[in-house]
């Protein structure tokens, strides 16, 4: 097994739903769960003690978002996915709002400089990107039934549609987050969770 942090998953079902799945692996701060916020239409990461806010900024955010209205999902490891969702919201296509957010976001001033992750899909196309100290990448990557790939924090931080796939089993949102919470090739699983857009409607999951 590998440390790879946080990750993404993104790809479509063996039926062909399209969906994200956000993990949270950690060494610092275990004690985290993922919640629905049905109001807001987003996924929160949140520490069982708030009181660990104030010994880490990044610990908590929302890691999914809907923007119901356009059907497209936001996925990412920290608060940049706010900013993301904001700029696609004024009307901002989807490549020009991820690269303009992760710009000005940059990597988290950590200690480990921790690099921005993150995943924009709708139905028909999906962008991943990233920004860490030394490297700024966004990039269309096909969406096709069966086929998914994943996006790290650490060890894979680079988008790479032929060396980092995976094999999802699942349909719901439910079975996906099952699937990637007992993933054993990246270790320390602490919280999951999952959007599918299933006939145009996109649902959500935790675990």
């Amino acid at each position: 097994m590998v440390y790879v942090g946080r990750f993404l998953v993104v790809g479509k079902t063996n039926s062909g739903k399209p969906f994200v799945s956000y993990r949270v692996s950690s060494r610092s701060f275990p004690n985290r769960k993922a919640l629905i916020n049905e109001e807001e239409n987003t996924i929160e990461i949140l520490p069982d003690n708030l009181g660990d806010i104030l010994s880490n900024p990044y610990i908590t955010y929302n890691c999914i978002k809907i923007i119901n209205d356009k059907n497209i999902i936001v996925a990412t490891n920290g608060s940049h996915t706010n900013i993301i969702y904001d700029k696609i919201k004024l009307g901002l296509p989807i490549r020009d709002a991820l690269s303009l957010s992760l710009l000005a976001m940059d990597y988290e001033k950590d200690e480990y400089n921790t690099p921005r992750i993150a995943v924009v899909l709708n139905e028909n196309c999906c962008y991943m990107g990233y920004v860490k100290d030394n490297d700024i990448r966004i990039k269309e990557v096909p969406l096709k039934e069966g086929i998914c790939y994943y996006l790290s924090t650490y060890e894979y931080c680079r988008i790479s549609i032929y060396h980092q796939n995976i094999t999802v089993d699942g349909e719901t949102p439910e079975e996906i987050c099952n699937f990637i919470m007992n993933y054993n090739k990246f270790e320390k699983p602490v919280c999951c969770g999952t959007a599918v857009i299933d006939n145009g409607i996109i649902k959500l999951a935790t675990k």
